[in-house]
């Protein structure tokens, strides 16, 4: 029985020892490395290429993190407004392809992909409206994705699921566990 006790505090006192090292955790340590690197109210991005839109991003405001493993900007209304974030995509041709409002979204630079998050609603050009709790966006193939329930509206039909892939236009997309009405086209 005594062996153990001496054992057990031959292993505390290696691991005191071992703690003074480091210098102590502080809340204000860890607040410093949560906070942005930089903070913008009312902010309006505008990403090109090659002189045509890609997309035009506005929030009431905007905190950028630029992590070692990561670049990304965080958008969202004010607190207490009804403002949401818009996102307006284009289209190869550089004309509005759609149009997304969220709660919150999150742009990750590096990736050139956007994911948003809280009440989303998507309207195109040709009026199909898509409603989620959360999209992602890529522009490397231009698709839109929402891994759980979504629902898409347009004059002709009314159509819910899962695990949406789609264009970004919503001239294409699959789901899964799919429910819904569809209204034939007359002529």
């Amino acid at each position: 029985m005594r062996r153990q006790i001496c054992i057990g505090f031959l292993l505390f006192t290696t691991c005191v020892g071992c703690g003074s090292r480091r210098s102590p955790v502080s809340m204000a340590t860890l607040r410093a490395e949560e906070a942005p690197d930089q903070e913008t109210w009312s902010p309006i991005l505008v990403i090109s290429e090659d002189g045509r839109p890609l997309i035009h991003l506005a929030a009431s405001y905007m905190a950028r993190y630029d992590r070692p493993d990561s670049s990304y900007m965080v958008l969202t209304g004010e607190d207490g407004s009804s403002e949401r974030v818009r996102v307006d995509l284009f289209g190869a041709d550089g004309d509005s392809s759609a149009v997304v409002y969220s709660d919150m979204l999150t742009y990750y630079d590096r990736e050139r992909r956007f994911v948003a998050r809280g009440d989303v609603i998507v309207i195109t050009q040709d009026d199909k409206r898509l409603e989620s709790e959360h999209l992602a966006w890529t522009e490397i193939d231009r698709k839109v994705r929402t891994p759980g329930f979504v629902r898409i509206i347009s004059p002709n039909r009314d159509v819910s699921g899962y695990g949406l892939v789609a264009a970004e236009d919503l001239s294409s997309f699959q789901l899964t566990r799919v429910t819904g009405t569809i209204i034939p086209d007359e002529g």
